[in-house]
């Protein structure tokens, strides 16, 4: 494992520790820095293993980890919106 993927490996246990997985927001943070993990050690692999297999299966787990970080944000945004017209209408 290269110092980039110990690097993530560190920074995920203190998100793990520090994150609430209900708020759509630190899912999506969690899940980008898991893809981000996931690219390095794909790199890695392409590194040693140029035309095998096992450096595409990582990066398409990449990508599922990075696809999962933009449909939670997506909710997040929706969700902060829906907040903020609710609290602009208010009641009158």
């Amino acid at each position: 494992m290269t110092a980039r993927a110990r690097l993530f490996d560190d920074l995920l246990a203190e998100l793990h520790a520090a994150a609430d997985r209900g708020d759509a927001l630190d899912h999506a943070l969690v899940t980008a820095v898991e893809g981000a993990r996931m690219i390095a050690v794909a790199a890695e692999a392409a590194e040693t293993d140029r035309f095998g297999s096992k450096p595409v299966e990582l990066a398409r787990e990449a990508l599922g980890a990075l696809r999962a970080s933009v449909v939670a944000a997506t909710v997040s945004v929706r969700s902060l919106e829906d907040r903020r017209r609710t609290q602009a209408v208010g009641p009158r």
